[in-house]
């Protein structure tokens, strides 16, 4: 089966570079746009048998038009009718052609093609990427169902593979464990060396939702097993790393991310780390996927929750230079690791016959709770 199709480029004396770029992408576009339609029309020529009978007989009973939406633009297809004269069936010769659209109007590709942009920009400026880019024609409405289409698709597929290394079947077990043995007996000449460091953070967020009052919090997990230089200044970048993020529970967030550590080999690094806020979750999760791992405090959430209890427990401009001090001192004494000295200044800053201050006390419950991390 084959089709053919001829290019016009109409070019000016003086066009530039961009002005010929422009006019081939547009002639290219209108090519492959109609060299759809020859392949469609070659397809019905080649598929003239019913499918119900296999009658080769059948009658021409005209024309529907069909548009579909592609990659490089929208293409308006005339498919034929037929009636089967053996079996008096009617049916379209291209029907199977057809049958990845279900249905609908655009193309797997192109479809992947809206998920993609549809992902990284706002669904109007999306659909404009993309028709500037490759002259597809399709709506920013379009580009926001194919989004969320192939993104529930991925959604559903992320669990099934983290449940799946959660829970090794027989037949897995004993594959790794032939797998130990033929390492062992190598002398693990030919394995690649794991990473030496894996990093986990864990932290949530809440948003603003409609279904739910008091909003929904989202759950996100980033895995690193490597560092990379950054400029000349001595920064570095986490890096080769993954991100997982679901609204779902927190065992759901823990499997996505030990699968995406297990992706990355760092389940068997020998130094892991888990840095977190404290949150309850956090800790569950950490204890269950990365037990041996070293569990470290987000900073900013200590240094936030140190800063407003100095403010609250001495506040007004008599206690400027002291809490200039503290607000110097206590830090530092934390962030080397002096959690007893810390906590001592803190108590120290307890005032002997008013009432409790709530922030100041709730940073020493804060720091009392955390002393594993």
């Amino acid at each position: 089966m084959q089709c053919s199709v001829t290019v016009v480029v109409e070019i000016g004396r003086e066009a530039g570079i961009g002005q010929l770029e422009q006019a081939v992408l547009e002639a290219g576009q209108q090519a492959m746009r109609e060299a759809v339609k020859q392949a469609v029309r070659a397809y019905e020529a080649t598929h003239m048998a019913c499918p119900q009978c296999g009658g080769t007989q059948s009658q021409g009973q005209g024309t529907v038009a069909r548009r579909v939406l592609t990659r490089f633009g929208r293409v308006v297809l005339h498919l034929r009718r037929q009636r089967c004269g053996a079996c008096g069936r009617r049916f379209r010769p291209a029907q199977a052609c057809l049958a990845a659209l279900a249905g609908g109007n655009v193309t797997p590709d192109l479809g992947a093609a809206c998920a993609l942009v549809g992902a990284s920009w706002a669904y109007a400026t999306a659909a404009g990427v993309l028709r500037s880019l490759c002259g597809a024609q399709v709506s920013a409405e379009e580009v926001r169902h194919w989004t969320n289409r192939l993104g529930d698709v991925e959604a559903r597929a992320q669990p099934v593979e983290a449940e799946r290394l959660l829970t090794p079947t027989a037949a897995q077990v004993r594959q790794e464990r032939d797998a130990q043995v033929r390492r062992e007996r190598l002398g693990e000449r030919n394995a690649p060396a794991p990473p030496t460091r894996l990093v986990v953070g864990l932290d949530g967020g809440w948003l603003p939702s409609c279904e739910q009052h008091g909003g929904m919090e989202g759950k996100i997990g980033v895995v690193a097993t490597g560092i990379e230089p950054v400029g000349k200044r001595g920064r570095h970048r986490l890096t080769p790393r993954r991100y997982v993020a679901t609204f779902g529970d927190s065992a759901q967030v823990g499997a996505l991310t030990y699968a995406a550590a297990t992706a990355l080999g760092g389940e068997a690094a020998q130094e892991q780390l888990v840095l977190g806020d404290g949150a309850e979750w956090i800790k569950t999760q950490a204890m269950l996927h990365f037990p041996q791992a070293l569990g470290i405090l987000d900073w900013a959430h200590v240094a936030r929750a140190l800063h407003k209890a100095i403010r609250a427990a001495r506040p007004g401009r008599a206690h400027r230079d002291l809490r200039r001090e503290l607000h110097r001192s206590l830090p530092d004494l934390l962030w080397h690791g002096d959690v007893e000295a810390t906590l001592a200044a803190l108590l120290a800053l307890r005032p002997t016959a008013a009432e409790p201050v709530a922030r100041l006390e709730d940073a020493i419950a804060y720091l009392h709770s955390q002393r594993a991390w």
